[in-house]
């Protein structure tokens, strides 16, 4: 039985009123217009890759950006423990192999194994593409697994316009509320937003609270645009997120006792940009964009109460552009060319209770490590007749990256590290029908290995030396789908196979046995891991009821070269399926939706070494959910949602190091003026 507070016991008799009813966020469907893809609009049926849109209709659902991706195909959510922060996992890659991406400029994180944090304000979205497979061709090292890009808001039209929401999440008996202003006065252009998201510590299944799991969350964002003329625009652009959270495990093995706290995590971006459209007959568009951004983390962690105590402070500075250029050569090719440049900086101070007994502290610092990336692509699109396009893709890559000072000398370093390497793609779509699309897809993806894994020395809860010794990643993607989008019927299925090479992954090190009074891990290049499987999704929108069904068929293996496991946390079947009835009562549109998400049991074999964790099964699980929600007023500039997330109070982990939350309650309200 719920157990729900008085507030939240008001709140629902009244959305209760409207219906009930669970969704995930909404797909696109018919005139998708997706950008990833080429880094050009284009139309998502002519794209060779398989991407994913999600447009947030009620953007009070959630109050982080991870969530709203957690019922994708072939897409997993990965946490470390940190509350409020989740990482997206691909087609079973690690989440560090998922580049994240906010209007096409990717967020860096040099110090990091969890993958880049979606630091992101989840209330200033217009929608998010997913791209799935490797995607260096267009943007670069890290896109292994695929992309996530968080496309924005655009301004209103109007000289004025506001939108706010509260909501209140029963998994931590928490609250969110945001506000965002925007308009258009004659050639400028405004949009402003913050939120702020206050959460206590979660509840699990049998509402058993884990303690220090709180967290609180608040940013804000600004765009200005100035319109020189109907082809010409000058767009700046501002982005700031902080989070304090506190860090626990239900891990039942050696970090059971392990407790964690972010008193900051911060991260501040400004980008300035110029589009210049229609320049010509031939010269379709002229884009430059140039960004500044910081990433600075406070850690600090312990093992029991009396166990080693580590502090970490990371201060990272990154500055970016790009210099795109779009020809229109003829009816036949449309070509895409630029170049990518990036420099990441890097200062961090770590110190360590080792004993956790108030004994000696080993503290030391790294300054001025520096990672540089410079690039060259192009993309051509051919089209060889009215139904057939072929599209053919290279990019040029040289990254070079310099020790800075180190304190800490277990790690030598005896120059820099640079690489240079060529990726290629090409793709061929097929449109069969006005409305149907397929396609078939060959890819490279490559991965540089960042500053942490070539040079530095961290601590978490173990110690991992980095290697300056180190190749990149390199993947091979092939994938054969098709897709159709019609006003009833929506579908989309792939068959897809990678095979990567030069693994990066953690190994226990021979350091360990020289004395040391810990284990040591070490970053080395583990051999190689295939991936095959199908994704399936289809839809149908009968008079009131649209049934739906996606599924994910997968299987990963892993090899260190020598030993290899199929065993790698990724579960061969995941999915969702879901029943949704739109209609209105006395005028009042609203829907009723009730899904399932589901996923067969998988277990993560440590191999050789490569985790800290011994052996981990995750139990099979099928949760029920419920959400409900209405539109009103003349515009329908009203929106109240409820819903209830785990209805059966399943007791089920999906990731290593915590457990999902139990049932809980969900309730908001937003208006748009």
């Amino acid at each position: 039985m719920l157990r729900l507070n008085k507030t939240a016991l008001a709140v629902s008799a009244v959305l209760l009123t409207c219906a009930f009813s669970a969704a995930a966020e909404p797909v696109l469907t018919v005139d998708t217009i997706v950008i990833s893809g080429s880094r050009t609009a284009e139309d998502l049926l002519d794209v060779p890759s398989s991407i994913t849109v999600v447009k947030p209709d009620n953007i009070i659902r959630q109050d982080n950006v991870a969530d709203m991706l957690r019922d994708l195909g072939s897409v997993n959510l990965v946490s470390d423990g940190t509350p409020g922060v989740k990482h997206v996992s691909i087609r079973g890659e690690n989440a560090s192999r998922t580049l994240v991406m906010v209007d096409g400029q990717r967020i860096d994180d040099a110090k990091t194994k969890s993958g880049t944090p979606l630091l992101i304000n989840p209330f200033f979205i217009d929608r998010i593409e997913v791209l799935k497979g490797p995607s260096s061709v267009l943007y670069g090292s890290d896109a292994m697994g695929g992309i996530v890009n968080v496309i924005t808001k655009q301004a209103s039209e109007e000289p004025f316009s506001a939108e706010t929401g509260v909501s209140y999440i029963g998994s931590g008996n928490g609250f969110s509320e945001y506000l965002n202003l925007s308009g258009t006065v004659g050639k400028f252009s405004y949009l402003l937003g913050g939120f702020n998201t206050d959460m206590g510590d979660m509840y699990l299944s049998d509402r058993e609270r884990l303690d220090n799991t709180s967290y609180y969350s608040k940013g804000g964002n600004a765009q200005l645009s100035y319109a020189f003329t109907d082809e010409s625009i000058l767009t700046f652009k501002s982005e700031y997120f902080d989070l304090n959270a506190r860090t626990s495990t239900t891990d039942d093995g050696a970090y059971s006792q392990f407790r964690g706290h972010i008193p900051k995590w911060e991260r501040i971006k400004h980008t300035l940009g110029w589009e210049l459209n229609d320049i010509n007959e031939y010269f379709a568009k002229l884009s430059v964009s140039a960004y500044y951004q910081e990433n600075n983390k406070d850690f600090s962690s312990q093992v029991t109460s009396r166990g080693p105590f580590i502090s970490v402070e990371n201060e990272q500075d990154s500055f970016g552009g790009n210099l795109q250029l779009e020809f229109s050569l003829s009816e036949m090719f449309y070509l895409t060319t630029g170049y990518d440049g990036r420099v990441d900086e890097l200062d961090a101070i770590s110190s360590a209770d080792i004993s956790g007994r108030g004994g000696p502290v080993l503290s030391y610092t790294d300054n001025d490590y520096q990672q540089t990336s410079h690039a060259l692509y192009a993309l051509l699109e051919t089209y060889l007749t009215e139904r057939l396009t072929l599209s053919t893709g290279v990019r040029w890559n040289y990254v070079k990256t310099d020790p800075g000072e180190s304190s800490m000398d277990y790690v030598r370093a005896d120059g820099s590290f640079s690489n240079t390497h060529f990726v290629g793609s090409a793709g061929l779509v097929y449109r069969a029908f006005d409305n149907g699309a397929f396609r078939f897809n060959w890819s490279q993806g490559f991965r540089v290995p960042n500053i942490q894994e070539l040079y530095l020395t961290t601590m978490t809860g173990e110690l991992q030396l980095g290697n300056p010794n180190l190749e990149p990643e390199t993947s091979d993607n092939f994938e054969l789908g098709f897709r159709y989008e019609g006003n009833l019927l929506t579908t989309d299925f792939a068959l897809f196979y990678t095979k990567a090479d030069d693994y990066i992954d953690t190994q226990l090190s021979s350091f360990g046995g020289q004395g040391m009074p810990f284990v040591v891990y070490q970053y080395q290049n583990i051999s190689e891991a295939e991936s095959y499987g199908a994704e399936f999704s289809i839809s149908y929108a009968f008079d009131y009821l649209t049934p739906y069904f996606d599924i994910t068929l997968m299987e990963r293996e892993y090899d260190t070269g020598s030993r290899s496991s199929k065993n790698t946390g990724t579960p061969k079947v995941k999915g969702r399926a879901g029943l949704k009835l739109q209609t209105s009562y006395l005028g009042v549109p609203y829907y009723v939706d009730g899904f399932v998400r589901f996923a067969t049991a998988s277990k993560n074999d440590n191999l050789d070494g490569t985790s800290y964790f011994d052996n981990t099964r995750y139990g099979g699980y099928a949760v029920f959910n419920l959400q409900a929600g209405c539109s009103f007023g003349e515009d329908e500039q009203y929106q109240l949602y409820v819903g209830v997330d785990n209805v059966f109070d399943k007791d089920y982990q999906t990731t290593e190091l915590i457990k999902e939350p139990g049932r809980f309650f969900s309730a908001g309200f937003s208006a748009r003026f």
